[in-house]
């Protein structure tokens, strides 16, 4: 069969690796990104390969496929060997007790901080009271009790939550950005502004720290050396830029959406974000060596 780029896949003796989307075709060979083991070459002609069911092509991810791996550029590996060095680091994967203590305990703790000092309520209130440097205060006692952010972060948020210009605004900015049901989107370029007129602020560590603690269900806090490592590994498109933006925050949202799901179908029973964002970190060869040797 003539193979062409974007056709849906699968392999007959492989059923484990679910459906693959072709990326390239040449004459003599077709190269194939499967949903459950990355990329692969199969030399022309093959009686591997058959048309994936129509049922089976809606797949997020690849739905989601960076154009990096469409040219055969992205360096992918098996989302199942990325879980398999995940538990070579916590046997028990989330449930691991030196994953809880050293992963999420303290994510936690401060997620329960931040409901304590600031509850939506309690900062509503105050907002209406024009308590704006008590929320900042507050604000600054939350984010003091994790090393999510770098100490150059820390040093320039902390900075900025004591700066009585622009209390008011950070106070307001993300309270609507963390608790607006109508338009986030709006809220957080809002919030973006905001941050903008803070020095050293626009950092995606800073913009969605806060929105990781009191929304864990849904929002992944975005560290971007490690979540650009995860994506490409996934080989999801994530079109990441440093600037501040929407369209990279829904994307990563949607990869730690999907993470959660591929996490929860694979047995290892994430509760949240926080355990996805955990895992991502985990996996960052800087953070714990390579996985490469398991990529097979």
């Amino acid at each position: 069969m003539n193979w062409q780029v974007n056709d849906y896949v699968v392999h007959s003796k492989k059923s484990e690796w679910g459906v693959g989307k072709v990326f390239k075709a040449d004459p003599g060979y077709v190269s194939v990104f499967f949903i459950g083991a990355g990329g692969k070459e199969f030399a022309l002609p093959t009686s591997f390969l058959s048309p994936a069911p129509v049922e089976l092509q809606a797949h997020p991810l690849l739905e989601n496929l960076a154009p990096q791996v469409l040219t055969g550029k992205a360096k992918v590996l098996p989302l199942a060997a990325c879980m398999r060095y995940f538990c070579t680091l916590f046997e028990e994967g989330f449930q691991d007790p030196d994953y809880l203590q050293s992963e999420r305990n303290y994510k936690i703790n401060a997620a329960e901080l931040a409901h304590s000092l600031l509850s939506e309520s309690t900062w509503s209130e105050m907002l209406a009271e024009g308590r704006f440097g008590e929320i900042c205060i507050r604000l600054g006692k939350i984010e003091s009790k994790t090393n999510l952010l770098h100490s150059f972060e820390k040093i320039k948020w902390q900075a900025a939550l004591k700066d009585a210009g622009l209390q008011p605004l950070l106070a307001q900015g993300l309270f609507d950005e963390l608790f607006s049901a109508s338009n986030r989107m709006s809220a957080f370029d809002a919030l973006v502004n905001v941050l903008g007129k803070a020095d050293g602020c626009t950092k995606w560590t800073i913009a969605t720290y806060y929105g990781a603690l009191y929304h864990p269900e849904s929002r992944v806090f975005i560290k971007p050396e490690v979540t650009k490592y995860a994506a490409e590994a996934c080989g999801w498109d994530i079109q990441y830029e440093s600037r501040l933006n929407w369209c990279t925050l829904q994307r990563v949202e949607a990869l730690g959406k999907f993470l959660f799901e591929a996490l929860t179908q694979a047995g290892l029973q994430p509760r949240d974000m926080i355990d996805v964002q955990s895992f991502i970190w985990s996996i960052n060869p800087d953070t714990h060596g390579s996985i490469s040797a398991l990529n097979r």
